[in-house]
């Protein structure tokens, strides 16, 4: 048994927001990719860091 949709402008409201969505993170993807490699470097520094200072060692 087959259902109809009650508004034939659902289908096309939601092609347009599947389509927002897809443009929002590609335009996005770049810059959160660029902060994630900035936090794992960052994240590195610190662990060496903190473990010349654990060790004994001058920073």
């Amino acid at each position: 048994m087959a259902t109809k949709s009650r508004s034939d402008w659902s289908i096309l409201l939601s092609i347009i927001s599947i389509c927002i969505a897809v443009i929002s993170i590609g335009y996005c993807f770049p810059l959160v990719f660029e902060l994630a490699q900035n936090g794992w470097e960052r994240s590195t520094r610190a662990i060496a860091y903190f473990s010349r200072i654990i060790k004994g060692g001058v920073a």
